[in-house]
């Protein structure tokens, strides 16, 4: 990434999104990186939080998934709602 900042002249987007090929936000940031994009990241970890949860039912019939979800409120809050 640091090659590829240095060789252009306008601003780097990097795209996060494939499975421990990614490098933090302050890796990117000092190779020159100006914009990340998440492209669907986030809809796959939200799918993946789904099923997992839908999974614990299924499987274990219990519902501890509830127990790491954001209240309502924190969400709103999170939103600016």
């Amino acid at each position: 990434m640091r090659a590829v900042c240095a060789a252009v002249s306008k601003p780097v987007n990097f795209m996060v999104g494939i499975k421990g090929k990614s490098f933090s936000v302050s890796e990117l940031s000092a190779a020159g990186v100006r914009r990340i994009s998440f492209a669907t990241s986030f809809y796959r970890a939200a799918m993946t939080g789904f099923l997992d949860a839908a999974r614990e039912v299924i499987n274990a019939g219990q519902f501890g998934f509830l127990d790491r979800c954001m209240t309502t409120p924190e969400l709103n809050k999170l939103m600016r709602i």
